[in-house]
Parts: structure tokens; sequence; C-alpha cells
């Protein structure tokens, strides 16, 4: 049986009150987490993330997805609400006034090309004058819309951005956000509140990952010195991952997790950045 890498559960936590539950997961390629909320106080009950890059293949991971779900562990009854966020890189933004179904295909299939039919979603991300086109496996949301009907679907940068309004209020004049996977990494980058770009790279060390940012550093014209720039996800302060970090960017701090959510015992045990951005999504869907 699959193990999870990360199991966290708040042992307070009686469970009758399942209605008062947000149930919100996260999938991309190679892993997929989950995090059911009390909406009560925005308590994190229980928090699980699975790594699946032994899996190929999106017919696969739609099979190792439902095996997930279909397991007497996983959170039942029926949650007062219901959340999928798809993490592929497989996405556009496109302003509002340029913004015309009757070209998003051929749009998406000039950038990203057409050789695996995939599904395609649009949405409007809240308080920017962007829409997201992107693509997903149809495999793979077929077999999650199978078990969850009434689930809300939306894209893992369209809840970065709408995060990132809801929790700064305050503008800097260059912002960094960088979420750190396995072997992935996605940046945000910001000018005094305007998106210059939020885009995945693949990396396999440190000098790769770094690399990615001090090119994207350089492509912006940033200054990677005075640059604000907040890390979360799957790195530690002792890696040698921050530690190549720290040589090239002096303004680098770990993302936190905002009052507005109840931070447990269990959640303690852990450092707090590696689920900041999976705790803000299900604040602020």
């Amino acid at each position: 049986m699959l193990k999870p890498d990360f199991y966290i559960h708040d042992n307070n936590e009686a469970g009758e009150d399942i209605p008062q539950y947000r149930l919100l997961m996260e999938v991309n390629a190679n892993s997929f987490c989950y995090v059911l909320m009390n909406l009560k106080g925005m308590r994190p009950v229980e928090i699980k993330c699975f790594q699946l890059d032994q899996f190929k293949g999106p017919q696969q991971l739609a099979e190792v997805l439902a095996e997930i779900i279909d397991r007497p562990e996983f959170p039942s009854g029926a949650p007062n609400e219901t959340f999928l966020v798809y993490n592929y890189p497989e996405s556009n933004l496109v302003p509002e006034r340029y913004f015309s179904s009757e070209v998003n295909k051929s749009f998406s299939n000039l950038v990203y090309g057409d050789l695996h039919p995939e599904l395609m979603l649009t949405e409007k991300i809240p308080w920017w004058d962007l829409y997201n086109v992107f693509r997903i496996p149809s495999e793979v949301h077929a077999a999650l819309q199978q078990r969850f009907s009434t689930g809300k679907y939306w894209h893992f940068y369209s809840l970065q951005l709408k995060s990132h309004k809801m929790f700064n209020s305050r503008e800097e004049l260059e912002h960094m956000k960088v979420i750190f996977y396995t072997d992935k990494l996605v940046v945000i980058i910001l000018k005094e509140g305007r998106l210059q770009l939020i885009q995945t790279f693949p990396y396999q060390d440190a000098k790769d990952a770094v690399y990615h940012l001090l090119n994207c550093c350089q492509q912006l014209h940033l200054n990677q010195d005075s640059m604000k720039v907040e890390i979360s996800g799957m790195v530690d302060r002792n890696s040698a991952l921050y530690s190549e970090l720290h040589k090239y960017f002096m303004n680098l701090s770990f993302e936190a997790i905002e009052d507005s959510i109840k931070i447990t015992d269990e959640l303690r045990e852990f450092p707090l950045h590696y689920f900041s951005s999976l705790l803000k999504m299900s604040v602020c869907v």
C-alpha cells in the first residue's frame, strides 16, 4: 500500500462536524496533497501528501489517485466544500481584453504543442484582469470528477495569484515567490504589484534551481540583492539548496502562515513553510 510522505492529524478533532469542513486537494504529475480544514477558526484537521513520481503517465496517475481516495481513511462524509487544484505547467495567462474562447485551443497548441490530447479549461482569476487558459490530463480529471461530482476546480497559478492579493497588504518594489517541490519549482515574480512571471521549472539539484532564478532576474532586470525572495515547500534551512540560494539572494525568507489559520500542535512539529502554500489556498478559495 502506498504510504504518505507527510501525515498530520489534529488529535483533538472529533470529526463529527464533517459538514463544517473544507477539503482542498492539489494534484500534479508527481504528487498529491490534501488538507481538510475546519471552517470554524480555519483549523487544519488533516494534511496528507503523497509522492507519486514512480507512476508514469496520466492513466497510472489516475488509477493511483482513485486508489488513495477510495481508502477508508480518506476523509469520508460530505464536506461543506470540496476543491481540486491542478498544478500542471501548461498554462497561459491572457489579459482580459484579449481573451477569446475561440482561440484558446489554437493558442495553447502553439505554445505547448498538440501531440497529446488533453482537456482544456479556462477561469477568470479573481482580483486580476487575467484569464487562465490551461490544459490537464483528461484521465486524471475524469477520475477525480467521478468521485467529486460537485467539486470546484482551480489551477494552481490562479489560486497563487488570488492568495497574493489576499495576504499581501504591502506590495514590494520587487517580489519573488518560489515554491519548491522535489523535482520542480514554481516561480512568481511581481514588480509593484504587477505580475511579471509565473512559471514552473524542473530541477535536479541546488545549482539547477539557482540557475533558473538568476536567469529570471537577468531576463526581467531585477536586483537580486534587494529583491524580496519568499520561499516555501520542500526546502530546509540546513540544506544545500538553501545555502546555494543564500549566496545569491540577500533578502531571503521562508513564507509564513497567516494569523487567520490556526496552527495546531501537530502542525508545529514540521517546518510551517512546508505547507504554507497549501494552507493559504485552502483559505482563499
